[in-house]
């Protein structure tokens, strides 16, 4: 075969295999244009939908508000005075009704506590280490113990009952708060040592989600002495003991009586009314109320009408969540920024006088947008912080949902050397600059702000002047 033949040979095959890549690539381009199209008139039609259902959904919080008003006013407290989900005021007020033992005539002696207890042995079958749960009854009221904010090396635990060293429950309270990082574990581990017979713990939060903080190999050694809780338990546990036989007294016509001029209550009046609103606020908190129960009802007919017809498949329901769980994220946040605006205006006139009178400029600050995000995502954001000792200590001006505080925070409590610098040497000078001061867990010095009555400007330069105090010092 000459040259000429073997020249002309190769071309045509190369021009056959242009020409056949040329086809191929024709072909996926138009796959490509054909999926892509397929993708937008999805997306149009899912636009389409939701540009239909979301204006319905207003619609329909404004029926069902039309409805509520048949009923009878449905207020709320907490809600009222806007402390309806702060955690250390539901930890508080919970413990005060676990404190509740009423003597009552001659031989009738009732114990909340008691109660909840076998509320809990009812739901998950805790014994407490007794031959029977009717030992319960015979077990002195003074004897259980009901702590706040109990230690556990530098942690605290919400709630913490104990029967000597009988057994013991472990309460973590979350609302909005974010756990921490290996919280539970911590406190399951720490209360360990103490050697109760019976440990138990409760992760209560409003939706009985699971705890995160808790390693597999504590919750395998807890096993069912591990449970959650959801707010509305809680009410469901009040709610029992109004309707117990033995609480009859709670419902006994109102008396007064007069003494020199002035009424005092006779009656449990006051004790059932707390009960009843707090009953109310779990349930909220819980989102278990007949208002949303009604919204839910009226929004799934909604859906059936306008969405669960297109969702045919797992990917289908996937691709939903995601559209309705970044709309729940953007309502979520802007929730948080009506509750923290106070906060963010604060900080931006502290922020503003540091620029023009901390030539020292060793303080980082956050953002608005960046002050919503944390506190959406970790329950907290420090606004404003001067940092020391490689970070062992911190000057911050804090933004939580239901606080807003200065504070210098000491990482490592048990670090009794800085401990003692700032607490002995330090303390003196520190209440020079600024008296207001308390000490709260690893918050050595706290400080919490009244945006209606502080001044930026004051927390500003006491900021500085203690910035410039713990430099020299630390």
């Amino acid at each position: 075969m000459n040259t000429e033949i073997i020249e002309n040979t190769l071309l045509t095959l190369i021009n056959e295999f242009k020409k056949d890549e040329k086809e191929k690539y024709n072909a996926l381009e138009n796959t490509i244009k054909s999926i892509n199209k397929s993708f937008l008139e999805e997306e149009e039609l899912k636009t389409n939908i939701l540009n239909k259902f979301l204006p319905q959904i207003k619609i329909v919080i404004k029926e069902v508000k039309e409805e509520m008003k048949k009923y009878p006013p449905q207020i709320c407290i907490f809600e009222a005075v806007n402390l309806q989900r702060h955690e250390n005021y539901n930890s508080n007020l919970l413990a005060n009704f676990l404190k509740i033992n009423i003597k009552y005539g001659e031989n009738t002696e009732l114990s909340f506590v008691k109660d909840f207890l076998l509320y809990l042995h009812n739901k998950f079958n805790w014994d407490y280490g007794l031959k029977s749960i009717e030992e319960l009854e015979e077990i002195n009221h003074s004897y259980i113990n009901i702590k706040r904010e109990e230690k556990a090396d530098t942690r605290r635990i919400d709630l913490f009952i104990s029967y000597k060293k009988e057994f013991a429950i472990i309460i973590e309270n979350k609302i909005y708060a974010k756990e921490q990082a290996n919280q539970l574990d911590d406190y399951y581990k720490n209360k360990k040592k103490d050697n109760y017979k019976n440990l138990y713990m409760i992760f209560l939060n409003p939706s009985g989600y699971e705890s995160y903080t808790l390693s597999a190999e504590s919750k395998k050694e807890l096993g069912d002495n591990f449970q959650t809780l959801k707010h509305s338990d809680i009410a469901l546990w009040l709610e029992n003991i109004l309707e117990n036989e033995k609480y009859y007294f709670l419902h006994e016509k109102n008396i007064l009586f007069k003494d020199n001029d002035n009424k005092y209550i006779r009656d449990y009046r006051l004790l059932k009314s707390a009960m009843i609103q707090t009953i109310h606020n779990a349930n909220m908190i819980s989102n278990n109320t007949e208002e949303l129960d009604m919204t839910r009802e009226k929004i799934q007919n909604l859906l059936k009408e306008n969405i669960f017809k297109d969702i045919q498949t797992v990917e289908d329901v996937d691709e939903y969540k995601k559209i309705f769980n970044s709309v729940i994220d953007i309502i979520n946040e802007k929730e948080i920024y009506i509750i923290v605006k106070p906060h963010i205006e604060f900080t931006e006139k502290v922020l503003d006088y540091l620029k023009n009178n901390d030539k020292s400029k060793s303080y980082i600050y956050l953002t608005e947008r960046k002050i919503i995000k944390k506190i959406y995502k970790e329950g907290y954001s420090q606004n404003i912080k001067y940092r020391f000792c490689n970070g062992e200590v911190d000057l911050i001006l804090e933004s939580q949902r239901d606080s807003f505080f200065l504070h210098i925070y000491l990482y490592n409590l048990n670090d009794n050397k800085k401990y003692s610098i700032l607490i002995k040497k330090l303390n003196l000078e520190i209440n020079k600059i600024f008296c207001k001061f308390y000490e709260y867990e690893h918050y050595v010095y706290r400080y919490d702000i009244d945006t209606e009555k502080d001044s930026p400007e004051e927390i500003a330069d006491v900021m500085i002047k203690l910035y410039n105090l713990l430099k020299e010092n630390l």
